[in-house]
């Protein structure tokens, strides 16, 4: 997965959405929404820990065989916003 990918654009931008009405975004959050039902779990999860890796969100997460378990995302970082722009 790549950040030019749709599944990241699209889950940074509810990102982006929610942390403007909520402290914190969980992964069951993300999964939930609406604009991410199209994709897999896997995917959100693989998009989700891309963007907290390369420092596009403030985020904890955990790992259990090879799946994430936990995200929790606090804020957008410069960086991510960045993404908006291109």
């Amino acid at each position: 997965m790549q950040l030019n990918d749709p599944c990241v654009r699209t889950i940074l931008i509810f990102l982006k959405d929610t942390l403007s009405k909520q402290s914190t975004v969980s992964f069951n959050e993300v999964m939930a929404a609406p604009q991410c039902k199209k994709y897999s779990v896997s995917d959100i999860g693989k998009a989700l820990e891309l963007l907290r890796r390369y420092g596009f969100v403030n985020a904890k997460s955990r790992f259990g065989c090879s799946e994430l378990l936990e995200f929790t995302a606090t804020g957008i970082t410069d960086k991510g916003l960045e993404l908006f722009s291109r």
